[in-house]
């Protein structure tokens, strides 16, 4: 029971989502109330996102989102917290996609112009 008391008064936080939802299909819940994707849909969002994961979002109304969502390694996670180094790894995707690529012979002086 403590448990449930001090759960209780964490403050929860709000996310403000503004997206259209299409509506997908009715899925019954099982005998343990459990909702299963299925293998469309799952294939669906495979292909635009190798999810690990989803967050889950209630809303006031009762809707429910679910947020694909993959995990970081904490060893990685600065990048995602900064973000001009964000800016500039996609700068750099960007021109690779693009074409704009130099061919370096000695990483080891590239690496040190840096």
């Amino acid at each position: 029971m403590k448990t449930l008391k001090s759960r209780s008064r964490a403050k929860k936080e709000t996310v403000d989502i503004h997206e259209e939802f299409i509506p997908y299909q009715t899925k019954p819940l099982d005998s343990k109330y459990r909702i299963t994707l299925g293998g469309r849909l799952t294939r669906l969002l495979g292909k635009r996102m190798n999810a690990e994961a989803y967050q889950i979002f209630v809303g006031r109304n009762g809707d429910i989102l679910l947020r694909p969502s993959v995990s970081i390694p904490s060893n990685e996670a600065w990048v995602y917290q900064n973000p001009d180094v964000v800016g500039k790894l996609r700068k750099g995707l960007q021109e690779a996609r693009e074409g704009k690529i130099e061919r370096v012979d000695d990483l080891e002086s590239f690496l040190e112009k840096l």
